[in-house]
């Protein structure tokens, strides 16, 4: 778990060591869990789903208002947020159908959706499927990413229907709230965070490498305005009490009026975990944040108070990715998440949460056993262990939708 330091004005004191900093820095140390290293994939989410809107091509057969609505097969074909797909059927955008030429773009759209299946891909970077139940709505429909080039194809005013669409198919996200005097300190690494062969193992099991003070964690939130380099510790005690906040994302203005998003990965220890007296002193409040996002918010001094932040979805891209944990073979960690998980089972079991942030069962994950996991949201997704080799990040080809 990680070890943050009890703050003054001069220096940050770790566990076994004092960690020296000068006058002003507000240090923090960290020792995180041990696990093994694995490399974050990217790949895209809603592929497959833009194919389908290649039935949007029908919309070429009918110019007429119809063809529009055959959109809503290219709009399911945004299906990877169920935004999407509600998005194309608004493709009923039979505004366009009705352009007949437009009502074929619409089938073009619709097979673009197709390519836009590629978008949905890409869709992790915030077109079409990825940023779809956000982009169901705008993205989708707008941009002409997969199902949305169906709606928008489909119906050359699609945009308007897709945007319908996304906010139909979106659910609430169930965030945990925040409302009181919020206060930053800032760590790094360096500062005493669990090694992991050649890079450092979070509270929450994530992995990261450090470039001096700027370090980076896989997995996490990193499209705009979040980054692999924004992320923070959570208070907790009594052996990481607040370990359910892994995954979540926060919100935060800061002095210099710049927004960002980090991720909690990490736990700042009081009480029976640990002496940060910060953490303790403002456990409902206080964020450890990493340097890079504490930078970004462009406060003057080390632990500012009188702040705030908010929990927010995160604006995650790709795909869920598990991982099985080193050393465990009947432990995994799901990291890539629009909320934090509630609930996961793995081959029919009901799984724990560790301490360290890996859901637990009594007995070894075969290869293929079925994942289901269960987010804020209480949405869920489906996907099988595809290897029990240690450490590596495997891509489950699914993604929560988004949320509001």
């Amino acid at each position: 778990m990680k070890r943050a330091a009890e703050i003054t004005l001069a220096c940050a004191l770790g566990f076994a060591a004092a960690v020296g900093c000068m006058t002003g820095d507000v240090g923090e140390t960290d020792g995180g869990s041990s696990g093994g290293a694995g490399r974050s994939g990217a790949a895209g989410n809603t592929g497959g789903a833009g194919t389908t809107g290649s039935a949007g091509t029908t919309g070429v057969a009918g110019s007429t208002g119809i063809a529009g609505t055959t959109g809503v097969a290219g709009a399911t074909g945004g299906a990877a947020a169920g935004a999407t797909g509600q998005a194309g059927a608004a493709g009923t955008a039979g505004r366009g159908g009705a352009g007949g030429n437009a009502g074929g773009a619409a089938g073009r759209g619709g097979a673009s959706g197709g390519a836009g299946g590629a978008s949905g891909r890409g869709g992790a970077g915030g077109s079409a499927g990825g940023a779809a139940g956000r982009g169901g709505s705008g993205s989708g429909g707008a941009a002409g990413a997969a199902g949305a080039a169906a709606g928008r194809g489909g119906a050359g005013g699609g945009g308007g229907g897709g945007t319908a669409g996304g906010a139909a198919g979106a659910t609430a996200c169930n965030l945990p709230t925040h409302s009181g005097n919020g206060s930053f300190t800032w760590y790094n690494f360096s500062q005493g965070t669990a090694r992991d062969g050649n890079g450092y193992r979070t509270a929450c099991g994530y992995y990261g490498t450090a470039n001096g003070t700027t370090d980076t964690i896989e997995n996490i939130a990193s499209m705009s305005p979040a980054t692999a380099t924004y992320f923070a510790a959570i208070p907790g005690t009594n052996g990481f009490d607040s370990k359910g906040h892994c995954g979540d994302c926060v919100q935060i203005t800061g002095q210099n009026g710049t927004t960002i998003i980090a991720t909690i990965t990490d736990e700042c220890p009081y009480g029976s975990d640990g002496g940060n007296t910060v953490c303790g002193g403002n456990a409902q409040g206080h964020l450890d944040l990493s340097k890079s996002a504490f930078d970004r918010l462009g406060y003057s001094v080390g632990n500012p108070t009188g702040t705030n932040w908010r929990y927010v979805a995160c604006p995650v891209s790709g795909n869920v990715k598990a991982r099985v944990k080193p050393g465990n073979n009947n432990e995994i960690f799901i990291e890539n998440v629009v909320t934090a998980l509630m609930t996961v089972t793995i081959d029919g079991a009901n799984a724990s949460r560790t301490s360290y942030g890996a859901w637990h069962v009594d007995k070894a994950i075969p290869a293929g056993a079925p994942i289901v996991a269960t987010d804020r949201a209480g949405r869920t997704i489906s996907f099988p262990l595809t290897s029990t080799a240690m450490g590596q990040n495997q891509d489950t080809g699914v993604q929560f939708p988004r949320c509001q």
